[in-house]
């Protein structure tokens, strides 16, 4: 239900649920059931995020979480910008295209799920690798699994308008590899909802 609950998490929830039922049924536990089906609708809510701007060149937040790094990289021998953000429990997990594009190819790779802040977890956790194209121009994001993932969910879709929906991380980061000249309009330790600005691509690289 768009504006409710992210359909990835029915399964969760009806079992939560059913485990609720039981438990009044039978006198056991009652009230720690009744808070793990609270925190359950909870972990799976999915408010609606309108765009924060229309702009074509506008670069949006794709989930809600803290910005942890801003930095130069190296992504297949370019130099990019590099963004993460890190997303925790609380945070709303549902994925939202960050700008009108075009998935070209997603890499999936199974692994563990163990906590972000663990160096060994971004070689060992869950990921997929999504390159996209806007227009003319290139970037990717790389998304890996945390602690509190069972699963990483990513629909099937290859054309997104910004903001749509395409995937659900319950926890972990999104590390966005954009091109070296996108203006950057956040800092380090800043939080974002998903849909509002990130910054800007060059109007050349478009």
């Amino acid at each position: 239900m768009t504006g409710y609950i992210a359909r990835y998490g029915y399964k969760c929830i009806v079992f939560s649920g059913i485990l609720l039922l039981l438990s009044l049924l039978f006198g056991f536990l009652p009230l720690f059931f009744t808070v793990i089906f609270i925190l359950t609708l909870y972990f799976f809510r999915d408010p609606e995020r309108l765009p924060y701007t229309d702009d074509e060149l506008a670069l949006l937040s794709p989930i809600d979480g803290n910005i942890a790094d801003i930095s130069l990289s190296n992504f297949e021998g370019d130099d990019v910008t590099k963004i993460v953000i890190e997303k925790s429990f609380f945070g709303v997990g549902s994925l939202r295209a960050p700008c009108d594009m075009q998935i070209l190819d997603i890499r999936r790779r199974h692994g563990l799920f163990l906590c972000n802040h663990m160096k060994i977890s971004e070689a060992l956790n869950e990921r997929a690798l999504l390159v996209c194209q806007s227009g003319s121009l290139k970037f990717a994001m790389r998304i890996i699994a945390g602690v509190f993932s069972k699963r990483l969910f990513l629909d099937r879709v290859q054309n997104l308008k910004a903001a749509r929906k395409f995937g659900f991380l319950g926890c972990g980061i999104v590390v966005m590899f954009l091109p070296k000249d996108t203006k950057i309009c956040v800092s380090v330790g800043e939080k974002l909802k998903a849909g509002e600005l990130l910054g800007y691509f060059d109007k050349k690289d478009r």
